[in-house]
This record gives C-alpha cells, sequence and structure tokens, in this order.
C-alpha cells in the first residue's frame, strides 16, 4: 500500500514537471528569495507583501553562565566575568557558587591565594549543609595558612560574632 502512493506520487510529481507551465519565484524558499532580490519580478512584489511579520527576537545573553564558569575553574582559566557572575551567586547563597568560589579562593583560580577567604566561604558553604564544607574548613586552617594568617582569622572571626 505504502508502494502505491509513493508511486502515484513520484508519477504525480514528473506530470507537474512535464507540463511547461513558467515556473514564478517562490519568495519562502531561499532560490526564491535570491531570484526577488537580484531581479524585479511583479511576483516577488505580491508575495513579499504576504510575507508574516516576525516578532523581534530577543538579544541573546553572551556572557557566562554558572556551568561555563565551573568548566571554566576545572580548566584553572576563570575570567574576570566568570568570577564576577560566581561571586554574584555566592552572595545569593548558592551552595555550589560559595563552595566553588571557596576552591577557587583556596588555589588562586581567578584571583591569588587567599586561604583566609576560603576558609570563611567553606564556612557559609558548611552552614547551608553543603557535604564536606566543615571538614574542608579545618584542613584549610591546619595545613594551608601560615601562623600569621591564623592569627589574621582569629581576629576576623572576634569582630564577625
Amino acid at each position: 500500500m505504502h508502494l502505491q502512493a509513493f508511486l502515484f506520487s513520484l508519477v504525480f510529481a514528473g506530470w507537474l514537471v512535464s507540463t511547461g507551465a513558467p515556473a514564478h519565484a517562490q519568495f519562502y524558499e531561499l532560490d526564491g528569495t535570491y531570484h526577488c532580490l537580484m531581479q524585479s519580478d511583479p511576483a516577488c512584489a505580491v508575495e513579499a507583501k504576504l510575507l508574516p511579520q516576525s516578532p523581534p527576537s530577543p538579544r541573546a545573553f553572551a556572557g557566562p553562565t554558572v556551568e561555563s564558569v565551573f568548566a571554566a575553574i576545572r580548566a584553572h582559566k576563570l575570567a574576570p566575568a566568570d568570577m564576577e557572575l560566581l561571586e554574584d551567586h555566592a552572595q545569593r547563597k548558592e551552595p555550589r557558587a560559595i563552595e566553588a568560589l571557596a576552591w577557587c579562593k583556596l588555589n588562586g583560580i581567578g584571583s591569588p591565594p587567599d586561604p583566609i577567604a576560603a576558609y570563611l566561604l567553606y564556612g557559609a558553604a558548611a552552614a547551608l549543609a553543603v557535604p564536606k564544607a566543615k571538614a574542608n574548613q579545618i584542613a584549610i586552617f591546619e595545613t594551608r595558612m601560615t601562623q600569621e594568617q591564623r592569627q589574621d582569622l582569629l581576629v576576623i572571626l572576634q569582630t564577625i560574632h
């Protein structure tokens, strides 16, 4: 049954081609559009008036996304716009952003290493129940801070509380 319908369509298409009727430019097809741009054809003017008005397209956002920022962190190539987006999301108390920003601050990705800022950020992540954030905070204090940085952190913690 499908073969008969296909053969009928093929025969019908062949008959249409063999009728020899002059083809008019189809404005809605690429070839027709090109034809209408290159030559003046009355059929083009009529069809152009029928063209539906398309709504203006919204401007595409070309800046970084959270996922592109995470990819940049993995590649250790965080741009200033990436860091700005990450800090903005961290200020909104988004756990993944806070943890990622802490990692960047600790390892100097996108900015110079800052174990004190990383410690504080991991503390904020722990308050939002991010797994292992508290353990990371302790590890930073014990292994990544100098004695002077620990003293500075204690002063900061006293002024916060």
